[in-house]
């Protein structure tokens, strides 16, 4: 299959995965290594798909960033707005002292599908739970610097391929007490930091390897990730997780099935 089709799935990949709660690295992780070794382990191309859906993430909540620059700046300072930035800047700390300091360890991961296999088990253990938390007592907008610190350990967390991001990251804003949508929309806002922060360090390592292949997967990846965030938060507001659930365990253990079956 040419390259460049490749990385047009890979990136239609990313951009149904990430955002729902089934992990969008693990099912790149698994895709990668069914499509050969020149794909397999890719950290630079995996950081060109996310940072397209980072893109769509600014582009869905253009609106809020906005606000949120506007709440900071002399004569429209807001008290709240300024409070979830400062919890986006310890979020962000957090994952990335996490991730820097055990940045050989996360990326040896990439190039292990069945570690991704059943990291998608846990992740569908993890969204299952979420249904299943006490219903939020947190207004829509409210987040305290402890939830941010939590959402930022298990933003790290998931960078194991397998882990979902947007899945581990509600869950913790959930169980610290947020209301779903607002914990959804804050993991998401915070990882635009932690995401870029990433992929500027990867480049500056790798500026070299990147390809039109890459800026190609990028480009998808934003644009079907805006749908799959549109669909998502409509998820949120009407129905529940289970059916996600479901879709990470059936994934992982067909793959473990897989593997067992091939030796591989």
């Amino acid at each position: 299959m040419p390259d460049s089709l490749v990385a047009l799935l890979l990136g239609i990949i990313q951009g149904i995965t990430e955002f729902l709660p089934v992990s969008s690295s693990g099912h790149l992780t698994l895709s990668q290594d069914l499509f050969g070794e020149t794909w397999r382990g890719d950290v630079l191309f995996n950081l060109c798909v996310h940072a397209g859906t980072t893109l769509a993430v600014i582009v869905f909540f253009h609106r809020d960033l906005f606000a949120l620059i506007r709440g900071i700046m002399p004569g429209t300072f807001r008290k709240d707005q300024a409070g979830i930035i400062l919890c986006i800047m310890v979020t962000t700390a957090i994952t990335g002292i996490i991730g820097l300091t055990f940045k050989d360890w996360f990326e040896s991961l990439f190039s292990m599908p069945l570690v991704a296999s059943w990291m998608l088990i846990l992740t569908g253990v993890i969204t299952f739970a979420t249904d299943r938390v006490k219903q939020s007592s947190l207004p829509y907008g409210q987040v305290r610097f402890r939830d941010a610190a939590v959402i930022g350990v298990f933003q790290a967390f998931a960078i194991i391929p397998g882990i979902s991001r947007s899945g581990s990251t509600i869950f913790a804003g959930v169980l610290c007490g947020l209301e779903r949508k607002w914990a959804a929309s804050y993991s998401f806002i915070a990882a635009i930091p932690a995401i870029l922060g990433a992929t500027v360090l990867e480049f500056h390592d790798n500026a070299e390897a990147l390809s039109l292949d890459h800026l190609l997967a990028g480009g998808i990846a934003c644009i079907v990730g805006l749908i799959s965030l549109k669909f998502l938060i409509w998820t949120l507001q009407r129905h529940s997780f289970f059916i996600f659930s479901v879709y990470c365990w059936t994934i992982g253990f067909m793959y473990i099935s897989y593997s067992i079956m091939t030796g591989t």
